[in-house]
Parts: structure tokens; sequence; C-alpha cells
């Protein structure tokens, strides 16, 4: 059995207690990070043998995927947790269920918070329908080619990436689409310095490319 479990964002109390059950009871866990897992753990309060942990991130090799789909066939309960939120969908997660569907091996959810419910939540946009970009590309001209695609689309378009890439995003969004385009931006979600904008992505981009070395900051933007 292979659990899916999802995780905080940023606020530890987010944390489920069947998250914690799980764990606990876990042969084998598969983190994206040691260091990110064991102050979850600590947290968590529980006590997990380093032994257990096995690293799989985007540097997994196709060859060490094997390696561990055997550890998974040969245990009882086996987790894949990620550094932050819900596995699979921005992580190499994707391939361990090919693998593990493949070989016969049973997947559960244990559902949790995720980056992108909870942007939904607080945004007055209409998310009847709507579409997850996800991370774009890092190339400035193949982001802006995406962009130009996702425009057509008519809905929602929410859009993730790493801190460092935000006004990067921003500022492609505001030449695709125009300096007035209404945008949802929801910065470090769930914590202290939580933060959720909605205005004109001109207005945005004027007010974040005047401190961009201070915008180190999760965000999840929502393209109206």
């Amino acid at each position: 059995m292979l659990y899916i479990a999802a995780r905080d964002i940023g606020n530890y109390k987010d944390n489920t207690e069947r998250l914690k059950e799980i764990l606990i009871k876990s042969d084998l866990i598969l983190v994206e990070s040691f260091r990110e897992a064991t102050t979850l753990f600590k947290t968590l309060n529980i006590n997990i043998e380093k032994g257990k942990l096995i690293e799989f991130s985007e540097h997994t090799k196709s060859k060490d995927i094997y390696e561990i789909i055997e550890k998974i066939l040969n245990c009882e309960t086996a987790t894949l947790i990620s550094d932050c939120g819900t596995p699979v969908l921005e992580d190499p997660g994707k391939i361990l269920l090919e693998y593990c569907y493949s070989n016969n091996i049973k997947v559960s959810p244990i559902p949790g918070v995720s980056s992108i419910t909870a942007a939904i939540m607080c945004l007055p946009f209409n998310f009847k329908e709507f579409y997850y970009a996800g991370l774009l590309s890092r190339d400035d001209k193949e982001r802006e080619r995406k962009l130009i695609h996702l425009k057509k689309l008519n809905i929602p378009i929410i859009i993730l990436d790493t801190p460092y890439r935000m006004n990067k995003v921003l500022n492609a969004i505001k030449k695709v689409y125009s300096k007035n385009k209404i945008v949802g931006l929801c910065l470090d979600l769930t914590t202290d310095k939580e933060e959720i904008i909605i205005d004109e992505i001109g207005n945005i981009c004027d007010r974040f490319n005047k401190s961009e070395s201070k915008n180190k900051r999760e965000f999840v933007v929502v393209v109206s």
C-alpha cells in the first residue's frame, strides 16, 4: 500500500491527525528532502527512524525508482510526502504512481492542504471552470508563448512558481494580457505573513518591481 499524503503549506497546525497516524504506522516514507521531513516530524512530535526515509525528488533517477518499488512491494505501508502541500502536482510523483499501478500496488490518498484550493477559496473569480498551469517554463520566451496560449482559454488560470521567479511571472502576465488585467496574488498562504491582493496586474507589478530583492515569498497567482 502506498499513501499519497498532503501536509501543510506553511502552518503546521493544518496537518491532520490522519497524516500523523499514517506516518507513524509507515514502514517506508518517501520524502522530497530529509531536512523538511525531519522538521515536520519534530513539529508533529513523532519519532521516525531515519532508516525508514528515502529521498524521492526531481533528482531521483529512473533506475532508483525500480529499487524504491521493490521496497514498497516488500513492506506493508509506504507513504509519499512532499516538502509542502499535496504531492504529485509538481514533483515526480506521477512517475512513481505509474510504476505502482503497473505493479499492482494499491494507492490511497490522505487529503489535506493545497495552495491551489486555498487560493480558490479566497478569490472572487468564477471557478466553475479553471485551468491549472502549474510551473511555467524558466525560459522567458517559452513562458510568454505559454501565456499567449493560456490567454485564449478565457477561464481563470492558476500559476505557481518558485519565490525567486515571482517578478518574472508577474511581468510576463502583464506583457501578454495587459496592465489592466485583474489577477489574484496569494502570498504565504496560511502563515502569519499571508497576503491576498486582488488588483490590476500593472499595479501589482509596480509594487513588487520596486522591492525585487525582498520578494522571496511563496505565491500563487490567478489570472481572472
